[in-house]
């Protein structure tokens, strides 16, 4: 992705289509916790409360936050 960080979703334009991609260089530190937001928005749509306590919110993995951002092969 274009700011380097992990994306877990479901596509607004693509049906049933969920992102997980982008661990890069960060996949052995969050795999754990990754994995655990992307398991619980596939299953309820909301994260685990303790991963929201600790700061994550959903919208910080969607990748509707790059809306507007080069992409990697574009800078």
């Amino acid at each position: 992705m274009a700011d380097r960080s992990p994306v877990a979703g479901f596509d607004d334009r693509v049906e049933g289509f969920f992102w997980f991609v982008g661990q890069g260089g960060y996949g052995i530190q969050i795999s754990p916790a990754l994995a655990r937001a992307g398991a619980a928005l596939v299953r309820t749509g909301q994260l685990p409360a303790d991963l929201i306590d600790r700061g994550l919110a959903a919208a910080s993995l969607g990748r509707e936050r790059l809306a507007g951002v080069a992409t990697l092969e574009g800078h």
